[in-house]
């Protein structure tokens, strides 16, 4: 266990049981501990994400794609902007 910083304070608090499932799940797929997730997740919160809100980006690729006229321009849009980074070329039939 790391040494707590000495710029920070012990916090204790009561969760509903559905929270700390949450929590615990959390915490098992990113192999951190519970406390770890919790304190992401206040930080997060208090201080605005650096990460993207996913939801947003989802509903905003949505909207660009709605507008296209065609399937064909739907799918050449979604070639030229694709992340291919570490995807494997479908094998050839």
């Amino acid at each position: 266990m790391s040494r707590p910083k000495p710029d920070s304070a012990v916090l204790t608090l009561r969760v509903p049981a559905k929270l700390h499932r949450y929590l615990t799940r959390e915490a098992r797929r990113r192999r951190r501990t519970r406390g770890d997730i919790a304190r992401s997740i206040l930080q997060e919160r208090v201080e605005g994400s650096s990460e993207p809100d996913l939801l947003a980006e989802a509903r905003r690729q949505s909207l660009l794609v709605s507008k296209r006229r065609s399937e064909r321009d739907t799918l050449a849009l979604l070639d030229a902007v694709a992340d291919r980074r570490g995807w494997k070329s479908p094998a050839a039939p």
